[in-house]
This record gives structure tokens, sequence and C-alpha cells, in this order.
């Protein structure tokens, strides 16, 4: 059986400046480098090998399949890529539009500022990963994203997660490939957070 691992890059420099990062980009800094790192580890004390490395076309994700992905040439997808935050974009955080009441996205909130709807987004990651699958023979795949388009899957697939939950740096979906190209949520693993994993 297919398995996909679906995993956030690790921490970069507009992380620790509490700067929206949804289409621009910043490097990777040490400690994301080193969460990178941890997140190889796992693999391969757990023995998982990858055919095939995927990534956005984005540095931080980028950077980051390339020290975990074995050494396998980097595949970039534009449908990986970031949700973008519009007039936001490398703007403190502080600055973003506050959520509604009850909601656990951004929705369509950023759209009048012209960035994306998350929804939109969640479609399109799932089907950048689905035009993959279609024509892989892979047994395990790695696939390098970033936080908000990872969410806009999880919301697409209408995985809910428990309270308080979120995808720290290099946190990793592992999903089982079923009927072709479902996705089947197995484990949430979080190398940045001493390895601690949710099933599913």
């Amino acid at each position: 059986m297919t398995k996909l691992y679906l995993m956030r890059h690790g921490e970069t420099l507009f992380n620790t400046q509490k700067r929206v990062q949804g289409a621009c980009d910043s490097p990777l800094t040490e400690l994301g480098i080193e969460q990178a790192r941890l997140a190889k580890r796992y693999f391969e004390e757990n023995e998982i090998h990858f055919d095939k490395v995927y990534s956005s076309t984005q540095e931080r994700a980028t950077d980051t399949a390339k020290l975990v992905g074995d050494r396998k040439q980097i595949d970039q997808l534009k449908g990986l890529k970031e949700m973008s935050f519009g007039q936001f974009e490398a703007q403190p955080e502080m600055l973003l539009p506050k959520v509604r009441e009850g909601a656990i996205s951004f929705e369509d909130l950023l759209v009048p500022f012209g960035g994306e709807d998350i929804r939109q987004v969640g479609k399109r990651v799932h089907s950048a990963i689905q035009d993959v699958l279609s024509q892989s023979t892979s047994q395990n795949i790695l696939m390098v994203s970033h936080g908000a388009a990872m969410w806009g899957l999880m919301l697409e697939l209408a995985i809910s997660f428990p309270p308080g939950v979120y995808f720290s740096n290099c946190a990793i979906c592992q999903f089982d490939v079923v009927e072709g190209s479902s996705l089947k949520l197995e484990k949430l693993i979080l190398p940045a957070q001493d390895f601690k994993v949710y099933d599913f």
C-alpha cells in the first residue's frame, strides 16, 4: 500500500519575527534546519525510505525536503504552495483579520485583501496530490508543504483535530493511500514537540 508523508517546513526567519509568511518566503533558521534533521531521524529510525520527494516551489519547503528526503531529486509542485495572505504578506501577524467566533481557520477573510480562501487552498493542495498519486507506483512519497496549505487540506478532507493541536514546524501527516488516490490520515507526528504522535 502506498503511504504519503505530508509535512510542514522547518522554522524560518519570518516565523521568529512573527511575520505573515504565505506567498512570500524567508530562509530556514538554524533551529529550522535542526527540526528537519529531527524529522529525518524519525524516518530513519522507522526504516521509512522515500521513492519520490516533492516540495512546494518555495525555498523554505524545498530546503526542508532536501534535508529530509534521502538525497532524492526534489520535484517542485506549485499546488503545494502556501496560502497567499494578500496585502498582509510580510506584515506583523497581529495585523491579520480576527476570525469569527467558533471558526477554525481564516476561511475567506483574506479574499477582500487579495488573499486566498483557505477552502480553495485545500482544494488546490488536494488536486496537486491527486495528480501525483494517479500516476505514481511509489510505495513511500514525501511532500513538503506549509501550515495553512495543510490545514486547508484537512478542511477539504473533513478531518478534525483535537483542540489545541496544530501543525508545528516539520509536523508530519502520515496518510494511507486507498482505492487508488483517496487519502486516509493515520498519524500526525510532531518532531519539534518531542515526537508527540496522534493516531486517527
